[in-house]
């Protein structure tokens, strides 16, 4: 009898242990994943405070209990931004790390302007005004089906992707150069003859979408010792070959012809007596 009484309280009292072990896990929980601060990594332009309040979190949620895929629609309604992922430290700091989009070319079609990333990306929809505040060429000769929708959030739809992934190219060595608030236009038609306008009207000739870097400096360096010299409208420079530039001004010199020297008659010769 004894034995069964104990072994009636032992069991209420391992209920009651694990009961209080649960509830001791629970809070340290609540406790030790509680969110006490925000901060956000690869923002350059967008706000952090923007971000936060985007991402809808706020300090005192738990961390197990965060949805991270709606936290990444959430943050992704800018499309300028693109969510990559977050970590958690157990000071209470949740950390964002994300990629910020930047505009890097404008499309025109239909009457309308579109500003894409350096993926061609779609950005935004400015209507039928020319996007303001923004500094980057428009994108001429991309070959879209006539049907192509061209929708925010989307990558702009070609027949050759090929074109897409020399336009990245081309767009990231404007960046890096300093050329892109000096390019108005990047012309894609024919990716073995890319070339771009210049602010000034000048031609660069790039030729395929390699090297591009060093051609777009050598580039630079030439239009940056001419355009003291003359008016640059019209100009062209091939540094297609990777190697050298052609500089090609827009009148070329008129070649003052040599004259030839006519040969003068002497004197005819004095008859001599017989």
């Amino acid at each position: 009898m004894k034995r069964k009484k104990k072994r009636r309280l032992v069991l209420p009292v391992i209920l009651m242990v694990l009961f209080g072990i649960g509830m001791l896990c629970v809070i340290l929980a609540l406790y030790l994943f509680k969110i006490r601060g925000v901060n956000v990594i690869g923002n350059r332009t967008v706000p952090k405070e923007e971000i936060v309040d985007l991402s809808g979190v706020r300090p005192g949620d738990n961390y197990l209990l965060l949805d991270e895929a709606k936290m990444k629609v959430r943050i992704e309604t800018n499309r300028y931004l693109e969510y990559i992922s977050s970590q958690f430290d157990y000071s209470g700091t949740l950390t964002i790390k994300l990629n910020e989009r930047h505009a890097m070319g404008i499309l025109q079609r239909n009457g309308y302007y579109y500003v894409i990333d350096e993926r061609g990306m779609v950005l935004e929809n400015t209507g039928m005004s020319y996007p303001p505040g923004i500094r980057c060429p428009i994108v001429k000769g991309l070959n879209m089906p006539d049907s192509a929708m061209i929708l925010a959030g989307e990558i702009v739809g070609v027949k050759d992707r090929e074109q897409l992934t020399a336009l990245s190219k081309v767009l990231k060595a404007l960046d890096v150069t300093n050329m892109m608030g000096r390019t108005s236009s990047v012309e894609m038609a024919n990716l073995d003859n890319i070339y771009i306008m210049t602010t000034e009207q000048a031609r660069v000739v790039l030729g395929e979408a390699e090297n591009l870097r060093l051609k777009l400096i050598v580039a630079r360096e030439i239009l940056h010792q001419r355009e003291d010299q003359e008016n640059l409208t019209g100009v062209s420079i091939d540094i297609s070959n990777g190697k050298e530039a052609h500089y090609i001004p827009a009148v070329l010199p008129t070649i003052t012809p040599t004259p030839e020297v006519t040969a003068t008659p002497g004197p005819s010769p004095t008859p001599q007596k017989k």
